[in-house]
């Protein structure tokens, strides 16, 4: 993979993600409703992919988000997917998804991601999550 990084800033509307191939971390932070949310998540898209590749052993994901749009839930759906497919390799996928307390409806998003894959989903109730 020539890009071993890739980093896009935070906006009001979409969060600042940062993919480390050779750590094997994603991280999204902040909120999620980009205007044109294909436009916005192909580029990760992309990123996952190559990465998808030649995987680590461990990938960590860091979701810190503390909204998402229709849209975007169906974007972060397809990663899940997409690293499930690791996951059933034999290579460990774990998920940090934090929200902060009282934000019943985020924590309710990250049980029902769990739900739906064979993911190492860990639900992590933080005061702050930037």
């Amino acid at each position: 993979m020539a890009n071993k990084r890739f980093h896009i800033d935070r906006t009001d509307h979409s969060p600042q993600i940062d993919l480390d191939l050779e750590h094997g971390v994603l991280e999204f932070t902040g909120r999620s409703l980009p205007p044109n949310s294909e436009q916005f998540y192909s580029r990760v898209y992309r990123w996952i992919e190559e990465y998808l590749e030649e995987p680590q052993d461990r990938t960590t994901v860091n979701m810190k988000l503390d909204y998402l749009d229709t849209s975007s839930s169906r974007h972060l759906y397809n990663i899940f997917r997409k690293l499930d497919t690791v996951n059933e390799r034999g290579q460990h996928v774990m998920v940090n998804w934090h929200y902060e307390t009282g934000d019943e409806e985020m924590a309710e998003t990250g049980k029902d991601y769990q739900s739906l894959f064979k993911l190492d989903f860990q639900l992590v109730e933080v005061e702050e999550l930037f």
